[in-house]
């Protein structure tokens, strides 16, 4: 059996490329390298599905809360076990230091719970401003009808759209698209239902590292700048695109990294998924 330091070696190499560190004073280095980029993070402690003591979570995203130069912060509900009073109370918190929260979806078994709690989150800090954004997963089946329905209840909706991290524990659930073609088909669709629908009240993450999409976000960022320039935003991993990051910057979007953080022996889920991302897709 493999001890920590050895673990530690192994997995160094993919934590020191996709993450911002083990602790807050890397994390602000890092913060502060991207800003000279013109690159904003998305700040992301890396724990997640803790199932005892949540109190370490609370602490690191009240930490989280008082960094310079973040405004955007990515909340994984298991990271709290679902707990809706803690889960409610951190983003008052983060909201109050004036943060914008977006919750991550994540496995199947856990999606209804995490959409459940998230509306409620949505109705309650939406009420008058975008203050929390909701992740769509269009490697779903059901991925376009819940954004629709969505659209239509919520009066203030900050949208963030992804195909989804978590192929390879879902695949069996029966939910996911057979084949990437219709994926791309779902997204492609839910990318112009959120152009059309875009206004003071709801506003659009485009995280994607798909070129096909990336130029679609362009094309249609230039076709009305004014209106989509506080409300449309990209969003993609940190350590990924980054060629493809600087056409982004340079045609006037907003350009987000997600940018996790946290103790080494926590990241293995996290970097597994990334490690799955670098895998070209049929």
């Amino acid at each position: 059996m493999l001890n920590n330091s050895v673990i530690r070696q192994m997995i160094i190499p993919l934590y020191n490329k996709y993450t911002a560190g083990e602790n807050l004073v890397s994390l602000q280095r890092k913060i502060n390298q991207m800003n000279s980029l013109k690159m904003y993070p998305i700040v992301d402690y890396i724990k997640e599905s803790v199932k005892k003591d949540i109190d370490e979570s609370i602490n690191e995203y009240k930490s989280i809360a008082n960094i310079n130069n973040v405004e955007s912060v990515g909340l994984k509900l298991s990271a709290f076990d679902f707990n809706y009073y803690q889960i409610n109370n951190t983003v008052n918190y983060l909201i109050e230091k004036n943060k914008i929260v977006l919750i991550d979806a994540e496995e199947v078994e856990s999606q209804n719970k995490i959409n459940y709690i998230t509306n409620d989150l949505v109705k309650t800090f939406n009420y008058d401003s975008v203050n929390v954004y909701k992740t769509y997963q269009m490697y779903r089946k059901d991925g376009l009808d819940i954004l629709k329905h969505d659209l239509d209840l919520f009066p203030y909706l900050g949208v963030k759209l992804v195909r989804g991290a978590y192929h390879n524990q879902d695949l069996k659930s029966g939910l996911l698209f057979k084949n990437k073609k219709d994926t791309d088909k779902s997204y492609d669709e839910s990318l112009k239902i959120m152009f059309d629908k875009l206004n003071y009240n709801k506003k659009l993450f485009i995280c994607t590292h798909n070129r096909k999409d990336i130029e679609t976000m362009i094309n249609k960022f230039k076709e009305n700048k004014e209106l989509y320039k506080d409300r449309v935003f990209h969003g993609s991993l940190y350590g990924f695109i980054n060629e493809d990051t600087n056409k982004i910057i340079e045609s006037g979007i907003k350009t987000f990294k997600y940018l996790p953080y946290g103790k080494m022996e926590d990241s293995i889920p996290y970097l597994m998924r990334r490690l799955y991302e670098t895998i070209p897709k049929a």
